[in-house]
């Protein structure tokens, strides 16, 4: 309940974007690049900050490099196996959006990652969470904090009646958004359980309930940055008050039944 008002504002970000008729090729072009910047970098959740997907990938070919000719491996394994599987998820998230890219600038060549990431509240994110990584609670908030509790892409998927699916563009982002929920679901229910497994107590969840806020509060922040602003500060700002419950309880019950259940939390009781 820290983080899902939050989420909720991400889908009415998506939903009113979409809907916009300020919506164009640029803005699509801005909201797209930071999201493949995002992917690429992990945004401050892992790795230190020169972490990237080719970094990950060059050290899951280090640590297999040394097993030719060889049985058996000077370290276990399985850390390895699950970085590759995340790297590999985490390519996929952005050659869809790399893609999605070409598609809506087909005439030049896309400018550098770096480049794509250079809004303020992004960078204000990255810086935020790398402070609070530090810390044992704060790093477990920092987890929790990743994909925005699919508020994005479940957004997309709801705001489906106002793109045209007649265009390439608007028909690969409704594609893009339903291959991201696939995994995404995945990802999102095995933080959870990550966090679960911690055996924090009652105080211990308050503070690791507080940096959420102050990490979503943020992340909520970017990603209005990133689709020109549709919520007002005054929205944003209010985003987790009780005003905002209604939305908050209906995006739960709505778009994540699946984590709820998970969970053992009764969506009907919520």
């Amino acid at each position: 309940m820290a983080s899902a008002p939050y989420w909720a504002a991400e889908h009415e970000i998506a939903v009113r974007y979409f809907a916009s008729p300020d919506r164009t090729l640029e803005t699509d072009k801005l909201w797209v690049g930071h999201q493949m910047f995002k992917e690429w970098t992990g945004s401050g959740v892992y790795g230190p900050r020169s972490t990237t997907v080719a970094t990950m990938i060059k050290e899951v070919a280090a640590e297999v490099g040394d097993l030719d000719g060889h049985a058996v491996a000077p370290h276990p394994l399985k850390a390895t196996c699950d970085k590759l599987g995340f790297a590999s998820d985490e390519l996929r998230h952005y050659a869809q959006l790399h893609d999605l890219y070409l598609l809506i600038e087909p005439d030049s060549a896309p400018p550098s990652i770096a480049a794509l990431g250079t809004l303020a509240d992004g960078t204000a994110l990255t810086d935020l969470r790398l402070k609070h990584r530090d810390d044992p609670l704060g790093a477990v908030a920092v987890d929790l904090s990743e994909g925005g509790g699919l508020g994005l892409y479940f957004g997309i998927r709801a705001a489906a009646s106002s793109l045209d699916q007649r265009k390439p563009v608007d028909r690969e982002i409704l594609e893009v958004a339903e291959r991201t929920i696939e995994d995404e679901t995945r990802h999102l229910i095995g933080r959870f359980r990550g966090a679960r497994k911690a055996g924090l107590n009652p105080e211990q969840w308050a503070e690791v309930s507080d940096v959420l806020r102050t990490i979503s509060q943020q992340k909520l922040l970017e990603r209005n940055e990133q689709f020109g602003n549709v919520l007002s500060a005054e929205e944003v700002a209010t985003a987790a008050n009780q005003e905002n419950r209604g939305r908050t309880v209906s995006f739960l019950r709505t778009h994540l039944s699946f984590l709820l259940e998970d969970l053992g939390i009764d969506a009907h009781a919520l």
